[in-house]
């Protein structure tokens, strides 16, 4: 028995230490002014598992046109994600209220500061959402423009 709970204490250290690639929406300027060179803020950034949903938010709010491409964040730290949203299941994303399919507030996040690794490796096995800090980690993690 404590040979399997050393494996397994091996096993989540390993699999926190290799960090998650997740994917935002962003815009060939915001690639460009930010996530190129990682000139980062201390501001949390949307992140998602779902690289079609991170297309959907690829919009360049000066020109009106959505410009196809994300950014793919790899490495990044457990210790960097601090909220998932509530209320998406599966691939759908909706308001429990109201039981329509939307894209709702930063409201909808519930905070993960407070969760130890375990519960935090299942938060982002089991939803599509969140909010990263990663200004602190800007030196670890590694960012790729996709386009669609």
């Amino acid at each position: 028995m404590i040979d399997k709970v050393k494996n397994f204490k091996q096993f989540v250290n390993e699999s926190y230490t290799q960090g998650y690639t997740m994917y935002t929406g962003i815009s060939l300027k915001q690639w460009n002014n930010v996530w190129k060179d990682k000139n980062l803020t201390d501001r949390e950034t949307n992140v998602t598992d779902d690289k079609s949903f991170a297309f959907d938010y690829s919009y360049d709010f000066e020109t009106g046109k959505y410009d196809d491409v994300i950014v793919e964040i790899s490495n990044i730290p457990l210790d960097a994600f601090v909220a998932y949203r509530v209320g998406n299941t599966g691939d759908d994303y909706y308001d429990d209220e109201s039981d329509e399919e939307t894209y709702a507030d930063d409201d909808d996040f519930h905070s993960m500061n407070d969760m130890n690794d375990i519960e935090k490796k299942n938060i982002i096995d089991d939803y599509s959402l969140f909010l990263v800090s990663l200004y602190t980690y800007k030196d670890v993690t590694s960012t790729k423009l996709l386009k669609r």
